[in-house]
């Protein structure tokens, strides 16, 4: 945290909003970048929206059977109000309306970028602003996280395209449950508790690591089941 906010760009482009620039960005953007992640996120960006303003995430944390039961990052939005209220905002930008390209963040020196730490979709329009920032950051690998798949299979129709560059994973919606493999999602992420995972011995292929060096979720070579022990 800490970004200064970009004045002139917002004079310049008549932003009724503050506009950061990321260390790892080569322009400032209304859309709030955490670049100061830490543990396996260390070293990678995140454009991330929050879940206690998302009526998805809600509902799903409501219902014990869901892994939202269990959400890690209601607690992190809870206790760090400066990412609260960046995270708050950036829901509220991205499902608005279609941002303009020059709004959007466009990243400088980096390879790998995540997409939603801290959220979900709440809407088509949010889909279409991450893929059209994705698309304009043709030198990043993109690895995006949603239990919301509609909203991005109905966005890439209506644009019809997926950028290359882009890594779609499938968040399984219940614990100890893989779900299946939508259209145009390249893996699937699902969390197991220690009993499911000793009874029916269940592989686990992301744990505490850095995500920068391991890269399962941010290459397409690698397997397409992701398997994480509940936290």
């Amino acid at each position: 945290m800490g970004k200064k906010v970009n004045q002139e760009y917002q004079r310049k482009n008549g932003c009724k909003v503050p506009c950061y620039k990321s260390k790892y960005c080569v322009n400032a953007s209304p859309i709030w970048v955490s670049d100061d992640m830490s543990g396996k996120m260390d070293g990678i960006p995140s454009v991330s929206t929050s879940c206690l303003v998302n009526p998805y995430c809600q509902a799903r944390m409501k219902n014990g059977e869901m892994v939202c039961a269990h959400c890690f990052a209601e607690t992190q939005q809870e206790r760090y109000s400066a990412s609260r209220e960046h995270s708050i905002a950036n829901y509220e930008l991205l499902n608005g309306e279609i941002l303009p390209l020059e709004a959007l963040p466009r990243f400088g020196n980096v390879s790998k970028v995540r997409i939603e730490s801290f959220g979900d979709l709440g809407s088509i329009t949010q889909a279409i602003n991450y893929l059209r920032m994705v698309a304009i950051n043709p030198h990043c690998t993109f690895a995006w996280w949603t239990k919301n798949h509609n909203f991005v299979i109905k966005a890439i129709e209506r644009i019809g395209y997926k950028p290359k560059n882009l890594i779609l994973v499938a968040s399984s919606v219940k614990l100890n449950e893989a779900a299946k493999l939508p259209a145009y999602f390249d893996k699937v992420f699902t969390v197991y508790d220690k009993k499911t995972i000793a009874r029916d011995n269940i592989q686990i292929n992301c744990g505490a690591r850095s995500c920068v060096t391991c890269g399962r979720c941010y290459s397409k070579r690698t397997a397409a089941d992701v398997r994480e022990q509940l936290k």
